[in-house]
């Protein structure tokens, strides 16, 4: 045979293997992408939901975290499948599905612990939007229950967003017509004790932890 037909035949034998073997190369490499790209499992997600459930009733008996789970802070992983789980409850709720909505809302609670005021509130915001108005008052008392069993604690010190938000949760509260629990922390205590609009001057841009307010006497005007 012929040197040069010989070097064109085995030319020809290569860009055919090189020209199979891209198609594969690029696949693997959607492949790879994809995988990465996918989130991580949340398996609350799938759970199967008792349509003939009360969301009043599911809301009511949800348990509070204790102060141990609400102070551990969730990993990347909890984070982003809770995050999943309320996205998931919001969408449910405006497509009238309610009690899927609220036991989406709900996994969240139980998938992180110290997310509980997040998820909390955002469901009790979902539920007054969507004007189911006595889960809305069950989310909201459970949104200010979670807050007072972060706070009732000796060492706890007087928190300036923590007052603002639970005087939000009060007057939504009062605005829905219920009856505004009685506080077992400092910081109900003073939010019962003064207003929304005052609370807010007091507060709104200043440091996020917050002693009481106490008079310095070296600053006193002379009587």
């Amino acid at each position: 045979m012929d040197l040069r037909v010989f070097r064109l035949l085995a030319m020809g034998c290569v860009l055919s293997m090189m020209a199979s073997a891209v198609p594969a190369l690029g696949a693997a490499s959607l492949t790879t992408t994809a995988g990465e790209s996918q989130p991580a499992p949340c398996p609350a997600l799938q759970q199967p939901v008792d349509k003939t459930a009360s969301p009043l009733v599911i809301i009511t008996e949800a348990p509070i975290p204790g102060l141990k789970k609400l102070r551990q802070p969730a990993t990347p992983a909890q984070a982003m499948c809770a995050e999943r789980l309320r996205e998931a409850g919001r969408k449910a709720i405006e497509k009238k599905k309610v009690v899927e909505g609220v036991s989406r809302y709900l996994a969240a609670v139980k998938v992180a612990p110290a997310q509980a005021e997040t998820a909390y509130q955002e469901l009790a915001t979902a539920l007054d939007r969507s004007a189911y108005v006595q889960p809305a008052l069950a989310a909201y008392f459970k949104a200010w229950k979670v807050i007072e069993t972060e706070y009732d604690r000796p060492d706890a010190k007087l928190d300036g967003m923590a007052v603002l938000v639970l005087a939000e949760i009060r007057d939504s509260i009062d605005r829905l017509g219920g009856q505004v629990p009685v506080p077992t922390s400092d910081v109900g205590r003073t939010v019962i004790a003064d207003t929304t609009r005052h609370l807010r001057e007091q507060y709104f841009n200043a440091d996020p932890l917050l002693l009481p307010n106490t008079p310095n006497p070296a600053n006193s005007p002379p009587p």
